[in-house]
């Protein structure tokens, strides 16, 4: 059986979640791929693990709240 790649998992939930921007909180494609980059740089300041299963939960949370300050 062929164990799961980390890499290939970050890169189809980032995916998903790109979609899910577009898709379902109207953003284009640049302004969601601009929140999906901001989000990588805040969690390498911070230090948190790319590959945890709520990396890009958290990262949803941390967009939409970011969009809504004034």
């Amino acid at each position: 059986m062929r164990k799961p790649n980390p890499e290939s998992i970050y890169l189809a939930r980032r995916a998903a979640h790109f979609r899910r921007l577009v898709n379902l909180h109207h953003h284009d494609e640049l302004d969601a791929e601009h929140w999906l980059s901001a989000w990588e740089r805040e969690t390498e300041g911070r230090g948190l693990d790319r590959y945890a299963r709520t990396f890009w939960q958290d990262g949803q949370e941390w967009i939409l709240g970011r969009r809504r300050e004034p």
